[in-house]
């Protein structure tokens, strides 16, 4: 098995000065290079994080959003009440997904039974330097969950992360999006799965992945955003930045042995537009923040689903939560939250336990 990128380093990321065009772009926020359960930063690099940027508008202006810190759950008493479940009947696989000259690995998650119908599928998108089943295990215990629940889930391996043969030198903004869409392909082509039903989720830097396909590629049933960076790119890190042009790349963590930051990959989050994107996504969005977010400020999120196309955007913010809802630590408290209301609100947007459209004799399943 190939190394796993988690680095015993958590780099902070700095904010351009605060405000938002009256278009509803956002100002830049800040992305993380590290998470809850590693190491403190060589202080001669951690920075500090200025204010977070002003929503262009409340959410609860938005025509049919659901306003902010809304519990994201059905409405209907008829659905099920869900609770993480600590032993889970998924079952899981893992598979190799083509992506042009490399394959990109991955772990599926199956239902328990299906009874041979196509079920809804989740594709799970990790965050900077971190891999497939995230931070203490966050999607791997989602996946399982939602697999009790009737929805089967994918989650990948970027460059250089994980079981990934990909050295970390080829990850890059475009690099990471080609590698969501390859999968999304690969779900779609599977006939066990809904065509129609397939949605992504993401966490941090996964997140502005999730939102940028989602925009741009057709047929994104739903978008769920966990701590997500969805914000236009800047240079996040001009110091770093100008060592990579120098030298071609920034190794980050234990020298030897860290994980390479390439040139390229500070050149394409510069050029990233992931708000851009999605501006005009039309599908149900879920944003998940925790208010102890250090990393990526939860306005970030106020800001993204004020500038979706949706009119069907749930905003939650879990109180006391860090970047990635004390995954790590003994409470579980935050996490098991996290999961309930992630799977509550798939279930109700993914329709769960409806049949699936039929197929036409030319095309994929009818809208």
């Amino acid at each position: 098995m190939r190394r796993t990128a988690r680095l015993g380093f958590a780099l902070a990321l700095i904010l351009l000065p605060t405000g938002c065009a009256a278009s509803g772009a956002a100002e830049p926020a800040p992305a993380s290079l590290g998470a809850a359960d590693r190491a403190a930063p060589d202080p001669s690099t951690e920075l500090t994080t200025p204010p977070a940027p002003t929503p262009p508008s409340s959410p609860a202006d938005k025509p049919g959003a659901v306003p902010a810190q809304a519990v994201a759950e059905p409405t209907d008493p008829a659905d099920p009440e869900v609770a993480p479940s600590s032993e889970g009947g998924a079952e899981e696989s893992m598979v190799w997904i083509p992506a042009g000259d490399h394959d990109v690995p991955g772990t599926l998650a199956l239902p328990p039974a299906s009874d041979g119908l196509p079920v809804p599928v989740v594709l799970m998108l990790h965050g900077d330097l971190s891999s497939r089943d995230e931070n203490g295990g966050l999607f791997a215990r989602q996946a399982a969950i939602l697999a009790d629940h009737g929805i089967a889930s994918l989650r990948i391996d970027f460059a250089g992360s994980g079981d990934s043969p990909e050295p970390d030198l080829a990850l890059d903004y475009p690099n990471m999006v080609d590698d969501a869409a390859a999968s999304l392909d690969y779900l779609r082509a599977d006939d066990r799965f809904d065509a129609t039903r397939v949605a992504v989720l993401g966490l941090s830097r996964g997140g502005a992945i999730a939102a940028t396909l989602a925009g741009t590629r057709p047929g994104v049933a739903a978008l769920v955003e966990w701590s997500g960076a969805v914000y236009n790119g800047y240079d996040e890190e001009p110091g770093l930045h100008d060592q990579a042009r120098a030298d071609g790349y920034v190794e980050i963590g234990p020298d030897p042995g860290g994980f390479k930051l390439s040139l390229s990959w500070f050149d394409t989050i510069e050029q990233s537009r992931p708000l851009t994107d999605v501006q005009d996504y039309t599908g149900p969005v879920l944003a998940i923040t925790g208010s102890a977010d250090q990393v990526v400020p939860p306005e970030t999120s106020d800001v993204l689903v004020q500038s979706v196309a949706s009119t069907d955007t749930t905003r939650y913010t879990i109180d006391g939560a860090d970047h990635e809802y004390q995954a790590t630590s003994d409470d579980q408290t935050h996490a098991d939250e996290l999961f309930q209301l992630t799977d509550r609100w798939l279930t109700s947007r993914l329709d769960v336990g409806v049949s699936p459209a039929p197929s036409t004799p030319d095309g994929p399943p009818t809208p």
